[in-house]
């Protein structure tokens, strides 16, 4: 293997990567500068780390998950001080959804996000951080919440009208 693999393997893993962990990480820190240095720290974490990561048996994007969460988390305790300032969600870059999501819907959607999600139940909330911040499949997200697929499909959807019924009461007070 040449000199230069390893760091075209790191690069083609960043620019796969860098939306989600740049979700994941805005979703962890409140801020977007915050979730911009946290993200930074992993990758330089991680690509110190290659070449070990590379021939190691494990998911480099599960792995890279951990590690951005753990810098949002290391950063914080750093700065225990440090006042967030939460950044609308629509200040973030555009995307497409992963989920199938127009982008003409998705750009509503991502209009007060904050505080709908947040009025959420529990489990509901986990399920759409997981499957809609962290472009996470249902799969994926049965697996780590160790419950059913099925269950994971009901959550979104029970979310889902949770989050038409707030719309729709914020649109009446609105309109009112």
């Amino acid at each position: 293997m040449s000199e230069a693999a390893p760091g075209a393997d790191f690069e083609s893993f960043v620019l796969e990567t860098i939306e989600a962990f740049s979700r994941l990480a805005r979703a962890q820190a409140g801020d977007l500068h915050s979730a911009e240095d946290a993200v930074q720290d992993a990758y330089l974490k991680m690509y110190r780390r290659w070449d070990q990561l590379v021939t190691g048996h494990g998911s480099l994007t599960a792995y890279g998950r951990t590690v951005v969460k753990r810098a949002v988390i290391d950063q914080f305790r750093r700065n225990k001080r440090m006042v967030t300032v939460p950044v609308p969600v629509r200040e973030l870059p555009e995307t497409e959804s992963g989920i199938g999501i127009p982008e003409a819907a998705y750009e509503m959607i991502k209009e007060g996000i904050d505080e709908l999600v947040a009025s959420l139940p529990e489990r509901q909330r986990e399920v759409i951080t997981l499957c809609v911040l962290q472009d996470l499949s249902p799969a994926v997200v049965a697996q780590r919440l160790q419950i059913k697929e099925e269950s994971v499909k009901r959550y979104i959807k029970a979310a889902a009208n949770n989050l038409k019924k707030s719309i729709n009461e914020h649109s009446e007070e609105a309109t009112a």
